[in-house]
């Protein structure tokens, strides 16, 4: 079972710089409650706010900070395959070989032959050690993963390099069709489907969330049952744009008024909001 992996989010200071060290105690603390792995610099993670630089700096950092490479998944979130290619090769000279990547978002509702040319033009390129999972988040790309896209990718590089899915669409329904393929694990990044995906043969969740209910979580994914809870905060939260709440809960939580801060182009939350927000914390 693949479990629960955090996507987690990312500590910046004053002034905009990403806080390694509060971003260290962060990732050994949801380890030490026995997340399964990390997803990195995704949604939740401010991904395509961030410099590939930065990125491969913070997770250099973590690295020499006995971060192991066999829990870290990292995002790839970007319109070029040639981009794309060439991160994955840089964290491959890390050592990691694990990845969520998006489909390309600029060009909106691109031809289902144009969008697999784009994914076989980054798998091809790969080594074979390399395990992608596709993120289907449409809301956001405007691009949506189909079924069929991912049988004829895992027809022509295997389901040991397309191994899974993660489905943030919100949409059960969307859940039941990726369910329906063989030799992949489905993943989901709605807290609220947990349950009902697992129960139905999913295999666990990349989500926000877990940032700061990790225990919670990991329970819902090894019990499949739901927790209202959990159902509540996500539907407080949605309220809101999803990624300053969702780093206001983290701040309620440390006590670090650190995560309060994202980056543009987002704005941190109003005081008035995160106030609201502790009442269901």
């Amino acid at each position: 079972m693949f479990g629960l992996s955090v996507a987690i989010a990312t500590p910046f200071d004053k002034n905009g710089e990403i806080e390694l060290n509060e971003f260290k105690n962060h990732v050994f603390n949801l380890l030490n409650s026995n997340v399964n792995s990390i997803t990195f610099f995704g949604t939740t993670g401010e991904g395509p706010s961030i410099s590939f630089d930065e990125k491969i700096n913070s997770l250099n950092y973590l690295l020499n900070e006995n971060l192991k490479v066999d829990k870290i998944i990292v995002s790839i979130l970007v319109s070029s395959f040639e981009t794309a290619k060439f991160e994955i090769k840089k964290y491959n000279e890390l050592g990691i070989t694990n990845f969520l990547i998006a489909p390309p978002y600029f060009f909106k509702e691109p031809d289902l032959t144009a969008l697999k040319h784009w994914f076989i033009k980054v798998f091809s390129s790969s080594e074979g050690k390399n395990r992608f999972f596709l993120y289907n988040i449409p809301q956001i790309t405007k691009v949506k993963i189909t079924c069929g896209l991912v049988e004829n990718l895992q027809n022509k590089f295997g389901p040991d390099t397309i191994v899974g899915i993660k489905d943030s669409s919100g949409d059960i329904e969307q859940v039941n069709q990726f369910l329906k393929l063989k030799r992949i694990i489905i993943t989901v990044g709605d807290e609220r489907l947990i349950a009902t995906a697992m129960n139905s043969g999913g295999s666990g969740s990349i989500c926000g969330l877990s940032n700061i209910y990790p225990e919670i979580l990991l329970d819902i994914i090894q019990n499949k049952k739901e927790n209202p809870k959990i159902i509540k905060i996500v539907n407080e939260l949605i309220k809101y744009p999803i990624v300053p709440a969702l780093k206001s809960l983290i701040s309620i939580k440390t006590k670090n008024k650190i995560w309060l801060n994202v980056r543009p182009p987002l704005n941190n939350l109003p005081v008035k909001s995160i106030v609201s927000l502790k009442r269901i914390f």
